[in-house]
């Protein structure tokens, strides 16, 4: 099962939904601002024990058939990370990595954006 987190910053009046089809189609909005892919890549290095591999963030721990495991995309706007068979523990590990960074939470499942 996969569990979908996005974060963006700015774009504070615009409809989170929308934004986010929007810029998961690729397309820029207007008062979002651009994401520092070396900031996020800093940021998801610091967290302790993980691993890279390419596209694929794996947590501490044993990994069984690539699991669990993180999808990371860093778009122009957009950081979008895909957890499979992830516990809330790490996606929360996640949370914290990139929230010193200014980008706000939207979860896709539920429609909402938080901070």
């Amino acid at each position: 099962m996969s569990y979908s987190l996005a974060f963006w910053s700015g774009g504070d009046a615009l409809d989170p939904q929308q934004s986010y089809e929007t810029m998961n189609e690729g397309r820029r909005l207007d008062g979002v601002d651009e994401v520092s892919s070396g900031d996020v890549e800093t940021a998801l290095g610091s967290l302790p024990d993980w691993r890279r591999e390419g596209n694929f963030l794996f947590p501490p721990g044993p990994v069984v058939d690539e699991d669990p495991a993180f999808d990371v995309y860093v778009g122009e706007q957009m950081v979008e990370i895909t957890g499979y068979s992830a516990e809330g523990e790490q996606m929360n590990a996640i949370i914290d990595a990139l929230s010193p960074l200014g980008l706000r939470l939207y979860d896709p499942q539920t429609g909402e954006r938080f901070g």
